[in-house]
C-alpha cells in the first residue's frame, strides 16, 4: 500500500505534509467529506510544492496565525505579576502559612487557620490586588477600612469578622515586612480594628452570659439520656448518649476543648494514680496540663481504655473514625491534602443538645464548658484558672516560684461537687501534687 501523500492531525484538526522540515497546514474542508476534503488538501499540496520549486517562500502556519488567534493574541491582556503587588504577596503569605501547616500535619499551624487567613484577606484583595503594596498610602487604607466598616452597618458580617480582617492585614504587612518586599507601613495600621467603648461595653455584656449555672449543666447532662433524646436524634451513628454525657462531665473536669478530646490517648491518662489524673500538653499551646480527675470521668474513662494500647485514641466515633474529621482534596497532583474543613461531631452534638434543652436561641457551645470551669476556679481561687486553662502565667515571678498544684488538686475537688456531679469531696492524699 501506498504511503499517504498527506497526513490528518488530530490536534489541530486539519491536513498537513512535512517538507524540508517544515510542517505545513492544508486545511480542514470543513463541511466537505473526508475524500472531498483530502482531494482539497492534495490540491493546496501541490500548489505549495510549485512555489517551492519556483524559488518563492511559503509560510507556514506557525508564521501565519489564524485570524481567531491573532484577535485573541490582541484582545487578552498580558498577565501582570510584580513581587509587591498585592495579590502576589497574598498568595506567597498562604503558600507559606499552608507549608507550615502540611509540615506539621496541622500541629503548629491547623488548616482551618490558613483557610480562615485566606477568607479575612478576600476583602482587601478584591480592593487591593492590583496595587502594589508600598504604594497604598494612610488615605487609601482609612478609605478600604470605612469601606469594609460598612458591611457591618448593613448586615453582611459581624463587628467580630471585621476585627479579624483587620487583625490578618496587619499580619499580612509584618510578612510582606519581614520578606523585605516593604521598608515601612502605613502609620495608622495599627488603628485598624481598635475597639470604641460602646464596642467594648457590648462585648463585656455577651461574655457575662457565656457560662453555664449549676443547675443547667446538671439538666443538659441528665438530658444525654436516651430516654429523654429527641426523637429525631436518636438514630443519628455518630455520637452516642454515653459518649456525650461523659464529655461534658470531662470537659468541665479538665478544660479539654473538642479538639484536646480528639488527640486524647491512653497514655495521658494515670487513672491507677491516687488520685487519678490527665497529664498532657494541650493540642493548642502545647503547655503541660496536669488535672485529677472526677469520680464520674474515671468510670467512663476506664471502659473506654479497655483493652487498648498506650498510643490509641481514647475517643472515637460509633463508625471507628476520629472525632473532629478533616476534609481533604480530591482528585489531581494535591490529592489528599487538608483544606480546612472540618467535621467536629461532638461539638455539633452538644450544639443540638443545649437547643432542644435550653432554647433553640441559646448560643451557647461547647467551648463554654471550659469557660464555665475556669471562671468557677477563679471566683473561689483565683490563680487556680491559669492552671485549669494550661495558660502561661506570662508573669516574672513564675520563673521563681513553682506553680500552686495542690491548690489546684483541692480547687477541682471543690469544682466537682459544686457542679452537682458528687455530694462529698473527694479525699486527697497528703503531699499529693501530681
Amino acid at each position: 500500500m501506498a504511503r499517504p501523500k498527506v497526513g490528518w492531525d488530530k490536534h489541530n484538526k486539519q491536513w498537513v505534509k512535512t517538507i524540508n522540515h517544515k510542517r505545513f497546514y492544508l486545511g480542514a474542508g470543513r463541511g466537505k467529506s473526508d475524500r472531498e476534503s483530502r482531494k482539497l488538501a492534495l490540491l493546496k499540496l501541490k500548489e505549495i510544492e510549485i512555489r517551492l520549486a519556483a524559488g518563492q517562500v511559503v509560510e507556514t502556519a506557525k508564521d501565519v496565525p489564524s485570524p481567531q488567534k491573532a484577535e485573541r493574541k490582541k484582545t487578552t491582556p498580558r498577565r501582570k505579576y510584580h513581587p509587591q503587588m498585592v495579590k502576589t504577596i497574598i498568595r506567597k503569605f498562604l503558600k507559606d502559612k499552608m507549608a507550615v501547616a502540611t509540615s506539621s500535619d496541622g500541629e503548629d499551624l491547623t488548616f482551618g487557620r490558613v483557610q480562615n487567613l485566606k477568607n479575612r484577606l478576600q476583602h482587601f484583595l478584591d480592593y487591593f490586588g492590583e496595587r502594589k503594596l508600598t504604594t497604598i498610602t494612610e488615605t487609601d487604607l482609612t478609605r478600604w477600612s470605612q469601606k469594609a466598616s460598612a458591611r457591618v452597618q448593613d448586615g453582611e458580617i459581624k463587628s467580630s469578622t471585621l476585627r479579624q480582617d483587620f487583625n490578618a492585614v496587619k499580619q499580612l504587612y509584618t510578612y510582606a515586612r519581614k520578606q523585605g518586599l516593604i521598608k515601612s507601613v502605613p502609620l495608622n495600621l495599627e488603628d485598624l480594628g481598635k475597639q470604641t467603648k460602646s464596642q467594648r461595653k457590648k462585648q463585656g455584656k455577651t461574655k457575662r452570659h457565656l457560662f453555664f449555672t449549676k443547675q443547667e449543666i446538671q439538666q443538659l447532662y441528665q438530658s444525654c439520656d436516651k430516654d429523654s433524646m429527641d426523637s429525631k436524634w436518636k438514630n443519628r451513628s455518630d455520637t452516642e448518649a454515653e459518649l456525650l454525657q461523659l464529655c461534658i462531665a470531662l470537659a468541665l473536669n479538665t478544660g479539654m476543648t473538642q479538639q484536646d478530646m480528639n488527640d486524647l490517648v491512653v497514655g495521658d491518662l494515670y487513672l491507677k494514680k491516687r488520685p487519678p489524673r490527665c497529664i498532657r500538653l494541650r493540642s493548642k499551646t502545647g503547655m503541660e496540663s496536669n488535672h485529677i480527675l472526677w469520680r464520674k470521668s474515671v468510670a467512663g474513662l476506664k471502659e473506654r481504655c479497655k483493652s487498648k494500647r498506650m498510643d490509641e485514641l481514647v475517643f472515637h466515633r460509633r463508625d471507628g473514625r476520629t472525632l473532629i474529621v478533616h476534609t481533604t482534596e480530591k482528585g489531581g497532583r494535591k490529592n489528599g491534602r487538608k483544606t480546612g474543613g472540618r467535621s467536629d461531631v461532638l461539638g455539633a452534638s452538644f450544639r443540638r443538645l443545649v437547643q432542644r434543652v435550653l432554647g433553640e436561641d441559646d448560643p451557647r457551645r461547647f467551648r463554654e464548658l471550659r469557660r464555665t470551669g475556669a471562671e468557677m476556679c477563679k471566683q473561689r481561687m483565683r490563680g487556680t484558672e491559669d492552671l485549669y486553662l494550661s495558660h502561661a502565667e506570662g508573669k516574672m515571678s513564675s520563673f521563681y516560684t513553682t506553680s500552686p498544684q495542690k491548690d489546684f488538686d483541692k480547687m477541682l475537688t471543690y469544682l466537682e461537687k459544686d457542679l452537682g456531679f458528687e455530694t462529698t469531696l473527694m479525699k486527697l492524699p497528703k503531699g499529693s501534687s501530681g
